[in-house]
């Protein structure tokens, strides 16, 4: 598939470093995958990546998808026989080509995996019914990719993403404390990039999680973690109705539909 004509798009060599980095970054982490040290926290957003995954998974019927951000494009394949064809991108070749002999090994017709710049990508306007991703708007020039998952959308597709939030001190402590696990480029999403999503589609909607549940953590090895989490979830849902409590959140699951222009 080709871009359209009249669709351009420069980027400054300080952009391209910059994308040469994150590739570089994820092309080692997929070489290694030595993500551990970070997965025990996940428990205390565990609601969040549900919710994500059936709302991913509802949407996927009969549809043309494409997964923003697809390391080794295990969400895209797993829906291929749900959806009418199945894409997927990332930044890592490395990932990409793991992904593709994956989709091989399960006889998967209608999937195609491509390294690609997010910020720049080569499908034609209104492609996809849907375009989702998990962690990987916070690695990007959101204004270029809003944009570009905007383009690609069809009229009244839907866009779904899961991203960490960058206001909670104690959370960016934790972060600058432990440099290695992330990239020097990515920002956690601040309150005026959920309005730039906003602004980007002109109809979103935003859940967030992840407070107290964290407090849950620790006791992720024990009976107790069960009733923690519990409580926790319910004390974080009545906090996450205070407009100045939710973003204090560690996730936000995020939703917008593309409107059609008059």
């Amino acid at each position: 598939m080709g871009r359209r004509m009249d669709q351009t798009f420069s980027q400054s060599e300080s952009d391209l470093s910059r994308v040469a980095r994150e590739r570089d970054f994820h092309n080692s982490r997929f070489e290694h995958d030595d993500r551990d040290a970070q997965l025990k926290y996940y428990d205390a957003i565990g609601d969040c990546f549900r919710a994500y995954g059936a709302r991913v998974h509802e949407l996927a019927a009969d549809a043309d998808i494409l997964e923003y951000g697809c390391g080794y494009g295990d969400n895209a394949l797993r829906l291929a026989p749900r959806a009418r064809t199945a894409c997927g991108i990332d930044i890592s070749d490395v990932a990409i080509g793991r992904g593709r002999l994956r989709a091989a090994d399960n006889g998967l017709s209608n999937v195609r995996l491509e390294a690609m710049n997010a910020e720049a990508m080569t499908f034609p306007d209104d492609t996809f019914d849907l375009v989702f991703g998990s962690g990987i708007l916070h690695h990007l020039d959101v204004e270029r990719a809003f944009g570009e998952i905007n383009r690609v959308l069809r009229p009244g597709g839907r866009a779904v993403f899961v991203e960490p939030l960058g206001h909670n001190p104690a959370i960016g402590l934790y972060r600058r404390l432990t440099p290695g696990a992330r990239t020097p480029d990515e920002h956690p999403l601040l309150k005026s990039d959920f309005d730039r999503f906003d602004a980007a589609f002109g109809a979103s909607d935003c859940r967030f999680y992840g407070l107290t549940t964290l407090a849950a953590v620790p006791f992720r090895n024990s009976r107790a973690k069960g009733p923690l989490l519990a409580v926790t979830r319910s004390i974080d849902k009545a906090l996450f109705t205070l407009p100045a409590c939710r973003w204090w959140a560690w996730y936000a699951l995020m939703e917008a539909t593309k409107v059609a222009k008059a």
